[in-house]
């Protein structure tokens, strides 16, 4: 049986880390001459021009994006994986680009900011068909001037998220989907048609929290229950200048908001907010004095939130946190000579997985259970000395890591990986000699997709899957040369394919094709006889190729 990753990946969730049935990454390389795990699923902007797809989501049994058909210009879009199923919406800017972005799910609609070259950049929502994508209220309708909504966030049935329209500067919006439905929360900077600019919306036990400048204590730390008398500033963290939160890069565990503050004394350091002026105090100072350990890259992952941070003796390194302040530690010290600068954190099963540089190997993916002992690099992809494989867009998969990284040979690709680094591989090798750099990967119905460059095609839509056709094999035919007393006799057939789980059809002679199963028996008359049997395997491929036995009956 041929070795087919896109077949294995499948089991992958079942295969303990380790395993020997990933027998080295070599094997796992997409290869058109044996084994195709990887498809354009449609070249929307024909030859070598591209359809530039970004901005994925999925809404239902479809995945939309923003792309260009060279046409149209840059419009929404929808796929259903298939190039027949994959159209554009609507083309909203008739005269330019709509640029749809910031695509947010809520309820059964997917909302997202678009210029229709008439109301500026607003916020639409869609349903999936071209009479379903409609402007939701056209916020700031000065003319052509845009509301701009950004930071866009579902809290409470509602969307959430920052705008500004003709009499107000950028504040806090909230939608249900109507135009009378769509309003100001608060204006929290109230000195004209000035700006609060919330921004870093994340919701945390039942509150919705950012960070906003109200025009006389800088920009700090805000919470909201939806409701304008429900939405005011948690506290004034630093009071002697301008900012206690510059932007909020916050994590949550439990129902508490862990984010990076400062408070005039000590630098930025890690802190912690219940929603309370009370509950909101610096929850460590990982870097003492006054420099920055600059928390970031926050994920929860099997009840603790991980993130990176600076310490004066250590560098920046790998630190987690049970949600007290003696449980918050470094992890591991990946780089002892300096800054492992671990980033670009994921949920992998129970393990976080991530970026880091240990000093020795270059930016290589690792992953971590939270321990010091578990906290390893999964493998050294760019063996070249100090060069860095850069792995990057970690998602999870039907229990496989998909990610993009570089070995130094072939340029930045797709890559999978089981955990182990024997289990680790690339996918598939889309751009031959070059980089076809992936990236916005996105599951969608037990696939993945994703937008890549090949040179024929430019940059489109592709995605995962089996692609290879299977391979069929008769393992019992009659002789060449049958012979019977009578004038006709029965034979049988037996029949396989590379591939479990095929279905098979079978064809006598100039009849049609028809279901069958091995072993087959047929009853044939005097004469030359031909029989083919072709597998169809369980994604749907077709052996092009069917295998055939030619011979005949003669009486004895």
């Amino acid at each position: 049986m041929r070795f087919h990753p896109g077949r294995l990946i499948a089991f992958i969730a079942v295969i303990c880390a380790g395993a020997a049935l990933f027998a080295g990454a070599q094997t796992m390389r997409g290869d058109a001459a044996t084994t195709i795990t990887v498809a354009l699923v449609k070249d929307m902007n024909p030859g070598a021009n591209s359809g530039s797809p970004v901005n994925l989501a999925v809404l239902g049994g479809n995945l939309f994006f923003q792309a260009t058909d060279g046409v149209h210009g840059t419009e929404l879009w929808k796929s259903d994986g298939t190039a027949a199923g994959t159209a554009m919406v609507k083309d909203i800017n008739t005269a330019g680009d709509s640029s749809p972005s910031n695509l947010t799910l809520l309820g059964h609609s997917l909302y997202f900011t678009a210029n229709d070259g008439t109301h500026g950049s607003e916020l639409w929502r869609t349903d999936g068909t071209e009479a379903g994508t409609t402007l939701v209220k056209d916020i700031n309708s000065s003319g052509s001037a845009s509301s701009t909504p950004s930071d866009l966030v579902v809290f409470n049935g509602f969307l959430f998220f920052a705008a500004t329209d003709s009499s107000h500067g950028v504040e806090l919006w909230r939608s249900n989907g109507t135009p009378d439905g769509t309003t100001m929360v608060k204006d929290i900077k109230t000195s004209g048609n000035s700006n609060s600019n919330p921004s870093g919306l994340i919701t945390c036990g039942g509150r919705l929290f950012f960070s906003a400048d109200d025009g006389t204590r800088g920009r700090e730390l805000w919470r909201s229950d939806g409701t304008e008398t429900g939405t005011a500033m948690v506290k004034n963290i630093n009071p002697r200048s301008a900012n206690g939160v510059s932007s909020l890069i916050a994590g949550v565990l439990g129902n508490t908001l862990y984010f990076r503050g400062v408070d005039g004394t000590r630098g930025s350091e890690l802190w912690k907010s219940d929603g309370t002026a009370a509950g909101t105090a610096i929850f460590k100072s990982i870097n003492p004095g006054a420099a920055n350990s600059a928390p970031s890259s926050f994920a929860t992952v099997n009840n603790a939130l991980f993130f990176a941070a600076t310490n004066a003796t250590r560098g920046r390194e790998l630190w987690k946190s049970n949600g007290t302040a003696a449980g918050t530690v470094m992890v591991k010290d990946i780089n002892p000579s300096g800054s492992s600068a671990a980033s670009n954190f994921s949920a992998f099963g129970s393990n976080l997985v991530f970026q880091a540089n240990d000093g020795t190997n270059g930016a290589e993916p690792w992953k971590s259970d939270g321990t010091a002992a578990g906290t390893v690099m999964i493998r050294d992809i760019n063996t070249s000395k100090g060069f860095s494989s850069a792995p990057s867009g970690f998602v999870m998969l039907n229990g496989a890591l998909y990610f993009t990284a570089t070995d130094g040979a072939h340029g930045r690709e797709l890559w999978v990986s089981n955990g182990s680094a024997e289990g680790t591989g690339m996918f598939a090798d889309i751009n031959p000699g070059g980089d076809s750099s992936p990236s916005w990967l996105t599951p969608f119905k037990g696939i993945l997709i994703f937008s890549a460059t090949e040179p024929s095609h430019g940059t489109e839509l592709w995605r995962t899957g089996d692609f290879s056709p299977p391979q069929t094999k008769i393992t019992r035919h009659p002789r060449k040369t049958l012979r019977t007393n009578n004038r006709s006799t029965k034979v049988r057939f037996g029949f396989s394919s590379d591939e479990p789980g095929s279905k098979f059809a079978c064809k006598l002679d100039s009849g049609k094709w028809k279901a069958c199963k091995s072993p087959k028996t047929l009853k044939v008359k005097l004469g030359k006889h031909t029989f083919q049997v072709r597998a169809t395997d369980a994604s749907g491929n077709v052996d092009k190729t069917p295998a055939k036995w030619v011979w005949r009956v003669k009486r004895k």
